[in-house]
């Protein structure tokens, strides 16, 4: 691997509508912490050359999160769906980054040493767009090679990247990580209480 990791921005979608939860789910607790404060403690402390996060106009989260240290911007058109999000975060970084990482701030099992693998293996093949796999799973977060930022742009709805994962032409590494944080997301209230219940307990 070169000495010299690649440019990736991180951002960190947190402008969603939960709408299947029913409530703010990245405010809610695990760990003694808000389920978002890990998404940003683990992209803090990670090889990533900064950090976005894009929350919604208004947010509580700007008050109950610590955000030292990354750069904060608001989804306007939240009501757009996700696509509209990881637009406002790649807007602010597009310009000198290699490449942009989504990282969703539902998935509060991510952790530094998985985003670290994943920029290693961007660093190695920048022309790839890398995701972590496991048993034939795909899981989050993607990362994006800033040829291809333009396209992230004619994107529309609550899908984020994925439907660019099938164009012509593109590279797709698949990263075996063997940590579960890139696997679990938080998007019904019973994936919440699962979450409580398998990991709750465990050290970070």
């Amino acid at each position: 691997m070169p000495h010299q990791l690649a440019n990736v921005s991180g951002v960190i979608l947190a402008a969603g509508q939960a709408s299947r939860m029913g409530r703010d789910k990245l405010s809610l607790p695990f760990r003694g912490l808000p389920i978002l404060q890990h998404v940003v403690n683990a992209a803090r402390n990670s090889t990533l050359r900064d950090v976005t996060v894009v929350l919604p106009k208004g947010s509580e989260l700007r008050r109950t999160v610590d955000l030292s240290g990354c750069n904060v911007v608001t989804s306007v058109h939240r009501d757009m769906g996700q696509a509209e999000s990881l637009k406002t975060g790649l807007r602010s970084v597009m310009d000198s980054a290699d490449g942009c990482m989504a990282l969703l701030g539902d998935q509060p099992l991510i952790t530094a040493s998985a985003i670290d693998m994943l920029v290693g293996a961007f660093t190695q093949q920048p022309e790839c767009w890398v995701a972590p796999v496991q048993e034939g799973m795909r899981g989050n977060p993607i990362t994006i090679p800033s040829a291809w930022f333009p396209k992230v742009f004619e994107l529309e709805g609550d899908t984020g990247a994925r439907p660019l994962l099938g164009s012509p032409g593109l590279a797709l590494r698949l990263v075996r990580v063997h940590e579960v944080g890139p696997f679990i997301d938080v998007d019904t209230e019973e994936q919440y209480q699962r979450l409580l219940t398998n990991y709750g307990q465990k050290t970070a």
